[in-house]
């Protein structure tokens, strides 16, 4: 596991705040029509920056963040090779609401070429009662590139999403929603609670079929099983799951955050199962049958030998298909498994979007310009299936097969 620098450099050390409180503070627009598409960009997110939300009480709610220092840009300033980093937060009632409820900015720097992690939390003043949105912005500052993302925060319910997150042995955050074989870890809770449920259920979804078809009505209780762990001061004893599949907290009879327990590795692809699975959507029938009979390595690479006709080209494409597998797990794993779902399926075979609008039930993306009868638009809607966490599920048409079949035969050449 990948371990937090000790040395405190400080996003409160250099601070530049600014908070403007609700009554008036109004932002240039909704977020519902501001394009957010560089977030499922590659080249345009900083690797391994990661955020995560807790609610510590009724009033008040962490925003945590982490992020590699060699990711950031050096330069010499003053004599001395610095990098200087600003975070920047708004927070919303929701989407289609322009006014701002609250925002800060923070700013940090770094002249020690700190080797790893850099972890912070940020208590935001936010009461019970509603859900939001916080947009978030983190800059480098030398390197004049800014990297966007959006975080649900969930207060409305008795019992909400955000009332729980993972931590290490010693109460860091994960921040991921999945663990590995017999990862020691913690349940924090919100909640005043002596134990946390956790339902266990084994089954696997299935990857997303085609955007022209329309996928089979799969429906998994919410537990098979159930195990309770003791809670002392909000955090549960140290727990380690070895079965795969998704552990569900239950409170009152009702999921209430879900732990995915996936492979050792996830997101990463590299081991030969999950080289095979993955290739369901440019493989035929045929080809994916032989492949998932096949207990070798060199299957994965003839089959690909095989698509692209040169062993440089098929390199080339299983580096960009499993990249952005890897992504796709990065991004989009909520019910299931990021390359398993719809969004994840469209961004493998289609690449990152042009243009991506949000808003509470929906996300839109298109490929192309748009208003231009050439370009493709999908529209995922925001589902709730029972026994799992909410999803976005893609508005399947006919009218994507021509498109498909144009990308898969652009994959398998």
């Amino acid at each position: 596991m990948k371990t937090y620098s000790k040395r405190i450099i400080g996003f409160f050390c250099c601070v530049t705040l600014i908070v403007m409180m609700a009554g008036g503070c109004k932002s240039s627009g909704k977020l519902a029509y501001k394009n957010i598409a560089a977030i499922y960009n590659p080249e345009l997110v900083l690797e391994d920056l990661n955020y995560d939300l807790f609610n510590l009480n009724d009033s008040i709610t962490n925003l945590y963040v982490r992020f590699p220092y060699n990711k950031l840009q050096y330069s010499e300033i003053n004599g001395r090779k610095e990098a200087r980093y600003k975070l920047t937060w708004q927070l919303f009632q929701d989407f289609e609401n322009s006014k701002l409820i609250d925002s800060a900015a923070y700013r940090g720097m770094d002249s020690l070429h700190t080797v790893g992690y850099k972890f912070d939390s940020i208590a935001i003043a936010v009461k019970n009662g509603s859900d939001y949105v916080i947009f978030l912005s983190f800059f480098d500052l030398n390197a004049g590139k800014q990297y966007d993302q959006w975080l649900n925060l969930y207060k409305k319910g008795p019992v909400n999403p955000t009332d729980y997150i993972l931590t290490d042995e010693k109460g860091f955050p994960l921040m991921r929603n999945y663990v590995y074989n017999k990862e020691h870890f913690r349940i924090r809770t919100a909640l005043n609670e002596e134990s946390v449920m956790l339902g266990f259920n084994p089954q696997s979804m299935p990857p997303a079929p085609p955007p022209y078809a329309l996928p089979k009505n799969v429906v998994f209780p919410y537990a098979d099983s159930i195990t309770a762990w003791r809670v002392s001061n909000h955090y549960s004893e140290i727990i380690q799951l070895s079965d795969e599949g998704r552990y569900n907290v239950v409170e009152n009879g009702k999921r209430a955050f879900t732990i995915f327990r996936f492979y050792d590795g996830f997101p990463n692809i590299g081991q030969l199962t999950q080289l095979r699975q993955t290739a369901r959507y440019i493989a035929t029938d045929a080809e994916y049958r032989d492949l998932m009979e096949s207990d070798s390595r060199a299957a994965i690479d003839d089959f690909w030998i095989r698509l692209t006709g040169h062993s440089e080209r098929a390199l080339s494409q299983i580096r960009r298909y499993y990249g952005r597998i890897e992504k796709a797990n990065q991004w989009f794993t909520l019910s299931r498994e990021g390359w398993k779902s719809d969004r994840g399926m469209i961004f493998t075979i289609f690449g990152p979007p042009t243009v991506v609008y949000h808003n509470a039930t929906s996300e839109e993306w298109t490929y192309g310009e748009p208003g231009n009868p050439m370009s493709v638009r999908f529209l995922f809607i925001l589902e709730v299936v029972p026994g799992l966490p909410a999803d976005y599920r893609l508005i399947r048409s006919d009218s994507y097969r021509t498109p498909w079949h144009l990308n898969i035969s652009n994959w398998r050449r």
